[in-house]
């Protein structure tokens, strides 16, 4: 069961959008809720004079006593901006919330935080990320695939309300995923809609039956849609047509070396979706 909420917080603007999602989740389910927030160490120190000719690699070098103070105010006016949100999206309404900063590696601290979390939530892009760019920042994708739990990955302005609409196949990943979003959808009480891609609909939905089965024993209200054509687009259409408040998939298809190295269904929509994404590696 859902118990614990990790919600990966930085002051950007999905970041905040996520933390007043698990919020939301958080008292609704209930749940406890704990926001970490990390002071990244690479934010001390500079490459810039540390190269070596014999290997070709930088090494870090801290900052210059007065950019190192400066830049250390500045995580410090961050981390009490982020604490302030936090406190205004929980205050009242979460029984058990908790704030915890820490400073390190951002990647191994969530990684570390996420283990004691029963689903981890996390913006599409970090704090410092280009503004035009909404594909899935390295921090997120990197917490997707060494998290071991399954991840919400929230866009800025998120639509949070509606229908869950779960990408289902047989593969791997979105059979992982799938206890927690009929957990979501049972204890949260939002319909399924159950998507399968196939060129031949009896294929498809037999595909489906056992999920038929599964809903019903947790008395999900569920709809099953067989579609044909491009997982990404499609996957995308029927959220935008259902006004989906979560979509639903594994991180990786069948493939997941053929996704790596030559682009993701799961990244394209990242990238595009108006809803929180629901996924494990």
């Amino acid at each position: 069961m859902i118990r614990t909420i990790l919600a990966a917080v930085d002051g950007s603007a999905s970041a905040d959008q996520g933390l007043r999602l698990a919020a939301q989740w958080a008292a609704e389910l209930p749940a406890r809720l704990e926001a970490v927030f990390v002071e990244n160490e690479d934010r001390y120190v500079t490459y810039e004079f540390a190269a070596t000719v014999e290997a070709g690699v930088a090494f870090p070098v801290p900052l210059p006593p007065d950019k190192l103070a400066e830049e250390k105010r500045k995580v410090a006016e961050e981390r009490e901006g982020v604490r302030r949100t936090f406190n205004q999206a929980t205050a009242g309404k979460v029984r058990d919330a908790q704030f915890t900063a820490s400073a390190g590696s951002v990647n191994s601290i969530l990684a570390h935080a996420a283990r004691g979390a029963d689903l981890v939530v996390i913006g599409n892009r970090g704090r410092f990320e280009p503004p035009t760019d909404r594909s899935a920042g390295p921090t997120t994708e990197t917490l997707i695939h060494n998290a071991s739990r399954p991840v919400l990955v929230v866009p800025d302005g998120a639509r949070m309300a509606g229908p869950f609409v779960v990408a289902f196949d047989d593969s791997k990943g979105v059979q992982r995923v799938l206890p927690a979003a009929v957990e979501l959808a049972e204890r949260l009480k939002r319909e399924t809609i159950v998507l399968t891609l196939d060129n031949d609909p009896d294929v498809g939905k037999r595909t489906q039956d056992a999920m038929k089965g599964y809903l019903g024993s947790h008395q999900v209200s569920a709809r099953y849609i067989v579609e044909r054509g491009r997982a990404a687009p499609a996957i995308l259409q029927c959220a935008q047509k259902e006004g989906a408040g979560m979509i639903v998939m594994g991180a990786f298809g069948h493939n997941p070396i053929y996704e790596l190295f030559f682009g993701s269904t799961t990244l394209s929509v990242l990238e595009r979706s108006q809803c929180p994404v629901l996924l494990m590696a």
